[in-house]
């Protein structure tokens, strides 16, 4: 049951890993190379409402999966700086994505994608310094 759950936990971190990959890489395609209001920009999903349920749902599993972490303490420790440094890298990505076509975002969903990224991303960075220094 151990190396079940180490492998569950893995795959957890892959799958936010690759997500959190592709969204930048999206962000980043649309502020190198959509610069006039008529060029269509590259999406995350085809709706807003999608992308946002997306983005909270990963949110809402993260911080539950930070919340409950299981092991010794140098183990917690140890996933504590590893999803902390993931979601501070992200949410650094996505706060610099928001300013840098903050002149640029003719589409205001875009912008409430890039603002619900940053906030959840900040707030599951604070909550791994807290885990970090709870154990």
């Amino acid at each position: 049951m151990k190396w079940f759950m180490i492998t569950a936990e893995w795959l957890l971190f892959l799958y936010v890993v690759i997500c959190l990959l592709s969204f930048n890489i999206i962000h980043l395609g649309n502020l190198l190379y959509v610069d006039m209001p008529h060029e269509e920009a590259m999406t995350v999903t085809t709706s807003f409402a999608q992308t946002s349920l997306f983005i909270i749902g990963i949110g809402a599993v993260c911080f539950y999966y930070m919340k409950y972490l299981r092991g010794s303490n140098a183990y917690k420790r140890s996933k504590a700086v590893i999803w902390g440094c993931l979601f501070t890298c992200h949410a650094l990505a996505s706060c610099f994505y928001l300013f840098m076509r903050y002149g640029l975002i003719w589409n205001r969903h875009e912008a409430m994608e890039l603002l619900l990224s940053t906030v959840i991303s900040f707030i599951l960075t604070i909550q791994a310094v807290m885990k970090y220094y709870r154990c």
